[in-house]
């Protein structure tokens, strides 16, 4: 290692300057009043005394204002239950636009046309002879077997 010369400016010494000192002081001095006003303060919090309680017209207006929000909103919420009970109405007199009964009838009509164009009306008739044991009373357990391409289950394609 070679020698070199520290050619900066010299260091300081953190208290060398009378200035730095006095604030440094003040400010520890400005701390420490804080310190012994915050316990004082607490002290005083802590024990009832006539300075740091409530004023009883202070605490009624508060409640006052307490509940003229709760009536407020009582109101507010009387408007919407009556506006709310209005537009019900109104929706419960419009007349449907569908009419279920043609809805059945059309879904027979169309039940009706499968059955006319099925390929296997068999498989129709085994369903109806099922639906009419189920309401009897006596429902059979299914056994159905998977026989040839495209056909339903339970039946063979006869030539």
């Amino acid at each position: 290692m070679s020698p070199t010369v520290d050619s900066g400016p010299p260091r300081e010494h953190p208290l060398s300057n009378k200035r730095e000192m006095d604030k440094r002081r003040e400010f520890l001095n400005i701390e420490f009043d804080n310190k012994l006003m915050l316990e004082r303060l607490a002290k005083v919090i802590q024990n009832k005394t006539i300075d740091n309680e409530i004023h009883h017209s202070v605490d009624m207006h508060a409640k006052f204002k307490k509940k003229l929000g709760l009536t407020q909103k009582r109101v507010q919420m009387q408007k919407l239950t009556v506006e709310n009970q209005r537009i019900l109405k109104r929706i419960q007199e419009v007349p449907p636009a569908y009419n279920h009964l043609e809805w059945e009838e059309d879904a027979k009509r169309k039940e009706h046309i499968k059955r006319c164009m099925a390929l296997y009306p068999e498989y129709y008739e085994r369903l109806d002879k099922e639906k009419a044991e189920g309401k009897s009373g006596n429902t059979p357990g299914r056994s159905a077997v998977s026989t040839g391409r495209g056909s339903p289950s339970g039946f063979k394609k006869s030539h």
